[in-house]
């Protein structure tokens, strides 16, 4: 009985671990996301698997990266405005966060070839 709630649990697990992939980064992670979206005027933040959310066109007008309160890890704090003009402040994702590479939304976590499962294949941007 024990080996068959471990084994549901240990399923469970993997099913919902899609969460928070690149939002505790090494400094050098930080920084290299940090520099990235210092260039793009404008991001899209979707957590395809999340329940729920749509994406989020933001226009960018600042992006930094801080210490967490542990000391070892690092996490990307974006600001900006989105469709509507409100004021947009968030911990990000790097998995979440699409960049436009091309024709395409692209990952960033994906683009700075970090590990990551943004929960969806790159789509057509559309601004």
């Amino acid at each position: 009985m024990k080996k068959t709630i471990l084994l549901f649990v240990l399923l469970c697990t993997a099913l919902f671990s899609k969460a928070d992939q690149l939002q505790a980064l090494t400094q050098a992670q930080a920084e290299a996301a940090v520099t990235y979206l210092k260039k793009e005027p404008v991001i899209i933040l979707w957590c395809s698997c999340c329940d729920n959310e749509t994406p989020k066109k933001i226009t960018v007008n600042e992006v930094f990266y801080k210490k967490d309160s542990d000391g070892k890890y690092y996490s990307v704090i974006l600001k900006g405005k989105d469709e509507s003009g409100k004021d947009v402040e968030e911990y990000v994702d790097l998995a979440y966060v699409f960049v436009k590479k091309g024709k395409k939304a692209r990952s960033l976590g994906k683009v700075l070839k970090f590990e990551c499962d943004p929960c969806t294949k790159p789509f057509d941007w559309q601004i």
